[in-house]
């Protein structure tokens, strides 16, 4: 018996060496397949927990910027407020009885250089905090995944010294963009009569004016003083240009780096982009608002006599919700714009009652409730999709952007 096994073995010993090497063959396969499989899911799992981690970070920044705008709202009414006065104008009409003609004019440049200061200053401020929070927030998630820890080598007075350029925008870019805007809107709005009726879209075409002397784009006008109120580039209101570091610190010359691509940034058509959008939604916004207190068409009666007191006739023909406080009327509170049966397209409103409803709507715009001009254009796609890209391009190692 053992003799027939062992000469069975003998004669198929070909035939078991190779069945041999094929399942041992198909073992080790099997065993390298399990190996990959594994590493593969190991892999996937950690790229998806990477994914939900700069989710996570991406969102929690945005928040942060948002909020951060928001705080600022306060600052941004009182620049304005305080560099475009109206009410120290008031008071002086009061005062001064036999100037208020002269008066009403100042009045008038200032209430639409309110208007339109708070479109700039909203978009503006809003873009440069997305901008500089998402970039730096970019940095920062890309040293937390690499490093593998929460010890993130951009420090925290890094983080300080960087998010102190915020002083400059606040305290000498708004007014500086303020006068600006000032000298554009006395081009456009000086020899407008104070009498004048306006429909809404007289009112818009007047806003698109001051838009393209802004923008350099304007020349259908003489110039008096042989300049144009053209703005200067977005980056010279929210920074100083950045200065090369004398030492070698380390945090010296990440910051630098950091401010060199904050204002490339800034300069780029995709910025540029991103403002124009905002501020025509801002526009779109004050019009919503001025629509509210627009009427059917009627014979401006008040108006057709001397103008010896038509300034008096003008404070009287304004609701006291309206004259006294603008911003603090129901109408201008509410989030949401509907037009209501007694608005016309043909209806209009003289200059003077328009004087005081732009320039009291800077207080609601910049409020920070529902609805209103703040909270609409932090919520612009543009404005996420610019925020995102900027993320995306920073979230790397901060030795690979150095």
């Amino acid at each position: 018996m053992l003799l027939r096994v062992r000469d069975f073995l003998y004669r198929h010993r070909r035939k078991f060496v190779i069945g041999g090497a094929i399942i041992g063959g198909i073992a080790l396969l099997s065993r390298y397949a399990e190996h990959k499989l594994i590493a593969w899911h190991d892999q996937h799992t950690h790229t998806l927990m990477e994914k939900q981690k700069k989710r996570q970070h991406y969102e929690n920044t945005h928040r942060t910027a948002n909020a951060t705008v928001m705080s600022l709202s306060v600052s941004m009414k009182e620049i304005i407020s305080r560099e475009l006065d109206a009410d120290a104008l008031l008071q002086a009409v009061r005062e001064q009885p036999q100037h208020k003609h002269s008066i009403w004019q100042q009045l008038k440049v200032v209430g639409f250089s309110r208007a339109v200061s708070t479109v700039y200053v909203a978009s503006l401020v809003a873009t440069a905090v997305h901008i500089q929070l998402l970039l730096l927030g970019g940095y920062t998630f890309g040293d937390l995944i690499h490093s593998g820890h929460a010890n993130i080598p951009v420090s925290q007075a890094l983080q300080q010294k960087y998010l102190a350029v915020l002083h400059y925008l606040v305290e000498e870019g708004i007014p500086k963009l303020l006068q600006h805007i000032t000298r554009a809107v006395t081009h456009i709005v000086a020899g407008l009569p104070l009498t004048r009726p306006l429909t809404l879209c007289q009112l818009e075409a007047i806003f698109q004016e001051i838009k393209l002397d802004l923008a350099g784009e304007n020349v259908s006008y003489e110039l008096h003083d042989g300049k144009r109120p053209k703005l200067e580039p977005w980056s010279r209101y929210v920074l100083h240009t950045p200065v090369p570091p004398e030492g070698d610190s380390g945090d010296d010359m990440a910051l630098y780096n950091m401010l060199i691509e904050t204002n490339d940034i800034l300069a780029s058509e995709d910025f540029s982009t991103v403002m124009d959008t905002l501020v025509q939604h801002g526009f779109n916004h004050l019009l919503d608002r001025m629509a509210e207190f627009y009427p059917l068409p009627k014979i401006p009666h008040e108006f057709s006599g001397s103008n010896e007191n038509w300034v008096d006739s003008v404070r009287r023909d304004i609701p006291p919700s309206v004259s006294d406080n603008v911003v603090e009327s129901s109408s201008l509170a509410q989030g949401t714009l509907s037009y209501n049966s007694s608005f016309s397209h043909n209806s209009t409103l003289p200059v003077a009652k328009l004087v005081p409803l732009l320039s009291g709507v800077v207080h609601a715009a910049l409020s920070p409730a529902p609805g209103q001009l703040l909270q609409k254009i932090l919520t612009v796609d543009k404005l996420d999709s610019l925020g995102a890209n900027v993320y995306e391009a920073f979230a790397l190692p901060l030795k690979q952007q150095m």
